[in-house]
């Protein structure tokens, strides 16, 4: 169903995190399921037990199943520079945006996300999520083109515009972008115009056979510091891929 209203900020917020989409709702595209002999992304995603052992602390669904589709899975809430800017550094900033994905043959996608109320949690929540494409070669051209993306956006800041009544920007500054192997991460300090103090994202995207994965993980408690723990997410997902048609 086409959306039409427009999204000045959709945030999803609990004790020690909050999740920003911003921009406006765009009309869904029509949805490519993977056919019956193809096994479903989400069996690739990290349970539970899985990613709290990844990231040092638990972390939960809370009632919130993994969700596969299509591209229209990938959310869409930012598009152009009225969103955020610059634009062609959103794709460091957030994972699974659905701009990045959106010129590649997508044929399905799977994503969850996990959060941890305690504010003595260093990894406060988690999105995580895979995206299968075609073909193997078509995997590694975009995986290819993150990594210049990521290394030309090194030291940028995004700032991101809601557009609320209290003219709220969302800063997004891009460091320690480092390629090992088929895994590419970052470290995105992000904070606001309204004082909330600086806060890392660790950020990592990774390519085996047709399937990207991503992770983003953020650290809310104070004095924490980002680590390798979207780099380990992103790994564990990769171990269980398998190219899958």
């Amino acid at each position: 169903m086409a959306l039409t209203a427009t999204l000045l900020a959709l945030t999803v917020s609990c004790s020690g995190c909050t999740s920003t989409v911003m921009g406006t709702a765009r009309p869904e595209a029509a949805s490519s399921r993977p056919s019956a002999r193809q096994a479903s992304l989400v069996s690739v995603l990290p349970t539970e037990r899985e990613i709290s052992d990844a990231v040092g602390n638990p972390l939960n669904l809370h009632g919130f199943p993994p969700q596969s589709g299509g591209i229209e899975l990938l959310p869409n809430g930012i598009r152009t520079n009225d969103d955020a800017s610059p634009i062609e550094c959103v794709g460091p900033t957030g994972a699974l945006l659905r701009l990045t994905y959106e010129n590649s043959p997508v044929r399905e996608a799977a994503t969850a996300n996990f959060w941890n109320y305690d504010f003595d949690a260093a990894a406060s929540s988690a999105n995580v999520g895979a995206v299968r494409l075609a073909s193997a070669e078509d995997a590694q051209s975009l995986f290819s083109t993150f990594v210049q993306r990521w290394r030309d956006c090194q030291g940028k800041t995004v700032v991101g515009h809601t557009h609320d009544s209290s003219n709220t920007e969302l800063y997004s500054r891009i460091e320690n972008v480092v390629l090992s192997g088929p895994v590419l991460s970052a470290t995105v300090m992000v904070w606001d115009n309204h004082h909330t103090p600086e806060s890392p994202n660790e950020r990592a995207v990774g390519v085996k056979a047709n399937v990207m994965v991503e992770a983003d993980v953020s650290i809310t408690k104070p004095g924490a510091q980002a680590e390798e723990r979207a780099i380990d997410v992103v790994k564990l997902v990769l171990d269980k891929v398998a190219d899958i048609g």
